[in-house]
């Protein structure tokens, strides 16, 4: 007897009538119906992450996008998007049935559609994340609905068309493609998306300075952000456990699995933030983390074991990391909620590593097949995502724009207000940056100065009778007309007169650069120590110095301060009299610097060095934009103790034993380029050494020197060099490299200043 028979008895239970075509919903139809509830409330995830995130004045615009998100995907993927990506399949490239809703007609077809719908919402909801603070309502509107119909049921249909009707051959899932919840279908496919939101919007205002530079934001609320997250993280076991379509032992592996990468995640995003990255931007790294683990544990939850999680998760939680600087100061993608990082770069790891981390029984092919068809999915959804979603942005942008107003997107409002504009503060004291321009009474486009001169003078007068246009400085304060248009008429007198200007400037230049050429020469070689004082002071020692011209970027230093004798080799950049300016500048500030014949260590020279070669140039200001820098080696040698102690900035040392080559980088860092947050940038090697043993100081000249090729000499042909030589006497030796290099140069240029110093330990 069926186990609710007595219930059914006793009326408790209803039973279907005979005949009735009833179709019976199982465990199974349940579950799927709460994993698709679960995934819906990631919605709610989303919404409070990326409210915490951004500043206070986009909150609430942000979440009304939110919800927008889940009705354009509603409406759209109910009446389309479900059609094209679940449909009877045409050739394994698109589905054709279920238009307008026809065809769900039973309760299975309807949880199936529920959970399918709460799947293409989170794609869609990356977007609006991503290009938060000053993408237009109506813009961004148009967005979610072609994603929801075309975009992502397309891709969708080429890797799960097969999912609902087993009949259908999609041509990636055909091929073996696997991606089990979507880390490509939804994540990645919502982060290309944004990619080229965020690339054709442009970034917030000043988000960036002059110069290229990121300039920190204040987020709204990091409470709000690390809630999103937890609620996200619930909403996963949903997302990835529901995925299996039915209730079976997989969905607690999976669960844990997921579990296990998003904590693996956070915990090296923690410390890699920590530890390597100067603390900066902990809790964004923390969150962004996480969600990078749980993004990548989507695709591979179903082939992977617990142990093999936690290794995805470790990854990725480093991977974003980097990925978090790269994208924001590298690349100049402005993403306030981090979301290209954990969803774009996160959805690649994690499809990928299907088949680096999958069990091989478990995949469709064997591991490097599965690899190789892994890498056409993730490129077939990248290509075929930004191309449509280039096409769609610049039409918005063309036609009715896709930015909110400056006035609004300062004040945070969310479907505009444009007589906000009167009565805004104006400043006259600033130079024009960029330009907004009202292209409909929807939506506005951010050009730069260039750009906007590029335009037409008849469009520009247009635009500017019909009061479509604002001029803005850097961090979006609105000029007044009439000083922005004095502003851009000198501009515009500058690039009318620059090809004469520069045609007379080509006609002075070569007579007054020889001139300069020859006093700066003469004043280098005054500061110059004499050469023959460094056999004085070391023995037996060679100095190559070769300025490309008659002066050069590269220089040396040397002096006895009691029993300890000390080396200073250098490569400015520049060369000529830019190069040999900022050489003779070291050579005065080194002098400076041992002025009291007080000795320091290397390390402590180098970190005094930098911080007067920065007030002197003023390089975080002035000259960021010339990357004026210095190249550094400094050894001091004590013959008693027979030790040599390093350090350098951005220049290494070579030491030759009895038991071969050793070599010392120093930091990654020049002098004038050192991060301002880092407190302990330089480092100090202490090396032992025994007399007849050499060292050789040296700059890039020598190895970057090309032949008549264009080939380089290359830095493991100059230490193959030094391999066969350093046994030899110091005369023969240095005779050896200039040889070498003559013989290499041939009838090329020399490309750069050559400066190698060798010495014979004793």
């Amino acid at each position: 007897m069926h186990p609710n028979s007595n219930l059914a008895l006793l009326g408790l239970v209803s039973t279907p009538p005979e005949g009735a075509g009833f179709v019976r919903l199982n465990i199974d139809d349940l579950w799927v119906l709460v994993a698709a509830a679960l995934v819906f409330f990631m919605q709610a995830g989303f919404k409070v992450l990326e409210t915490g995130m951004v500043k206070k004045e986009h909150r609430s615009s942000i979440g009304a996008k939110n919800l927008l998100d889940w009705v354009a995907g509603s409406i759209a993927f109910f009446l389309v998007g479900f059609a094209f990506m679940f449909g009877d399949s045409i050739d394994g490239f698109l589905g054709l049935d279920y238009f307008f809703g026809q065809g769900l007609d039973s309760g299975k077809i309807l949880i199936f559609f529920l959970f399918q719908l709460a799947f293409a919402g989170t794609a869609l909801t990356i977007v609006s994340g991503a290009m938060s603070g000053r993408t237009g309502v109506v813009a961004y509107f148009i967005v979610s609905l072609i994603t929801a119909t075309l975009i992502y049921p397309v891709f969708g249909h080429w890797a799960w068309g097969n999912l609902w009707n087993p009949d259908n051959q999609p041509w990636l899932a055909s091929m073996g493609f696997m991606d089990f919840a979507g880390s490509t279908v939804v994540h990645s496919t919502g982060a290309w998306v944004a990619v080229m939101g965020i690339y054709m919007v442009g970034p917030r205002l000043g988000r960036y300075d002059a110069y290229g530079r990121i300039q920190p934001t204040k987020a709204s609320d990091y409470a709000y952000s690390i809630l999103g997250v937890m609620i996200l993280w619930l909403g996963w076991w949903g997302f990835n456990g529901g995925s299996t379509l039915a209730f079976n032992e997989d969905v607690v592996k999976i669960i844990l699995n997921t579990n296990l990468a998003g904590a693996a995640a956070c915990f090296t995003g923690f410390f890699h933030a920590y530890l390597f990255q100067n603390k900066k931007d902990v809790i964004e790294k923390i969150a962004g983390g996480s969600l990078t683990g749980l993004v990548a544990i989507t695709a591979c939850c179903n082939v992977v074991t617990p142990i093999s999680s936690l290794m995805i998760g470790a990854l990725a939680g480093v991977i974003h990391n980097i990925f978090y600087v790269v994208i924001s100061e590298k690349w100049k993608l402005d993403d306030p909620v981090g979301a290209i990082a954990v969803h774009g770069i996160g959805g690649v790891f994690g499809t990928m590593s299907v088949a680096l981390f999958g069990q091989e029984e478990l995949l469709m092919h064997s591991r490097w097949m599965q690899l190789g068809i892994q890498f056409m999915g993730v490129a077939t959804c990248f290509l075929f995502t930004t191309a449509v979603s280039y096409v769609i942005f610049t039409v918005i942008k063309k036609t009715i724009g896709l930015r909110v107003s400056p006035i609004e997107e300062k004040k945070g409002s969310f479907v505009g207000n444009y007589d906000l504009e009167v009565g805004i503060n104006e400043v006259d004291d600033q130079t024009v940056s960029q330009v907004s321009i009202r292209i409909s009474d929807k939506g506005y486009n951010i050009y730069s100065v260039i750009e906007y001169l590029s335009i037409s003078q008849e469009r520009r007068k247009k635009m500017v009778a019909e009061d479509r246009i604002k001029y803005m400085d850097e961090s979006g304060g609105i000029i007044p007309p009439l000083v922005a248009v004095r502003q851009l008429g000198m501009m515009l007198d500058s690039m009318k007169d620059e090809a004469t200007a520069e045609r007379d400037e080509l006609r002075n230049k070569q007579t007054e650069y020889d001139s300069s050429l020859q006093h700066v020469s003469s004043l280098q070689s005054a500061m110059l120590e004499d050469e023959s004082g460094l056999k004085d002071l070391f023995g037996e020692a060679f100095l190559i110095f070769k300025p490309r011209k008659k002066v050069s970027g590269d220089f040396y230093w040397f002096k006895q301060i009691s029993e300890y004798k000390i080396l200073i080799v250098s490569n400015c950049t520049g060369m000529g009299v830019s190069g040999g300016f900022l050489g003779m500048l070291g050579i005065s500030l080194i002098k400076e610097i041992f002025s009291n014949n007080k000795l320091l260590y290397p390390d402590k020279v180098l970190k005094l060095l930098d911080k007067k070669f920065d007030h002197a140039l003023r390089t975080r200001t002035l000259s960021a934009k010339l990357k004026d820098a210095m190249d550094v080696s400094i050894i001091i040698v004590d013959e008693l103790k027979q030790k040599i102690y390093f350090s350098g900035a951005n220049n290494g040392l070579l030491h030759f034993t009895a038991s071969g080559l050793s070599e010392y980088q120093g930091s990654k860092w020049p002098v004038g380029q050192t991060p301002d947050d880092d407190k302990a940038i330089f480092t100090r090697e202490v090396i032992s050494y025994l007399p007849g043993e050499s060292i050789y100081l040296y700059t890039n000249g020598y190895y970057n020197q090309v032949n008549e090729s264009g080939n380089s000499l290359g830095i493991d042909s100059f230490k193959a060099q030094l391999k066969q030589a350093h046994k030899m006497d110091i005369d023969t030796q240095q005779n050896i490299l200039l040889d070498d290099l003559h013989e290499w140069q041939g009838a090329a240029e020399q490309t750069d200043d050559v400066l190698v110093v060798g010495l014979k330990l004793r």
